[in-house]
């Protein structure tokens, strides 16, 4: 009896132990060579636009625009999210997405063209507002009513920009 006494206690507190431990989440690190999105399948660049969520299972989901990671809970839910990341615009900084504040203008380059800039405070966020003298201002919580429209004028221009300034740069080097 004491046996089944001590065994009721060890698998009690077992499962007490279990229950109030929460399960950590962490960024990963980009592997710009591998990491594909996983809503449009683009190679996710290691910058200030890429994005992550962490499922509960551990596996790590990376998206090269945060409205990609938007397009993934639409179509997916939230049930099986432990976390999102964002980057901070100015540091590359991983930082959780619900602390994060966000500026949007349909004229900022992102790689999908969503035109949503991350940053870890607000204080940050309004120090770049207050520097380029456009967009919106936005927590956590705007981004549920945003309404993600993409600028494909804009994604184009960041697709191909780079290659045009190079062939510039060629040009400019050749004369």
């Amino acid at each position: 009896m004491k046996k089944k006494g001590l065994i009721m206690a060890s698998v009690l507190s077992i499962a007490l132990l279990s229950g109030c431990g929460t399960k950590e989440y962490h960024p990963v690190s980009i592997e710009e060579n591998v990491d594909k999105c996983s809503v449009c399948n683009m190679q996710v660049a290691d910058n200030q636009h890429s994005t992550e969520i962490i499922l509960k299972d551990g596996k790590a989901l990376k998206f090269d625009d945060i409205g990609c990671l938007n397009e993934w809970e639409k179509k997916n839910g939230t049930e099986q999210v432990g976390a999102e990341y964002v980057r901070d615009y100015n540091t590359k900084e991983w930082v959780p997405l619900k602390e994060a504040s966000f500026i949007y203008d349909k004229t900022f380059k992102t790689p999908m063209g969503y035109g949503i800039y991350s940053f870890k405070d607000k204080g940050a966020a309004q120090t770049f507002l207050n520097e380029q003298g456009k967009g919106k201002l936005m927590n956590a919580n705007d981004l549920h009513s945003h309404t993600w429209e993409r600028n494909m004028d804009m994604m184009h221009k960041m697709k191909h920009g780079h290659s045009d300034s190079m062939k510039m740069d060629k040009k400019g080097a050749d004369s």
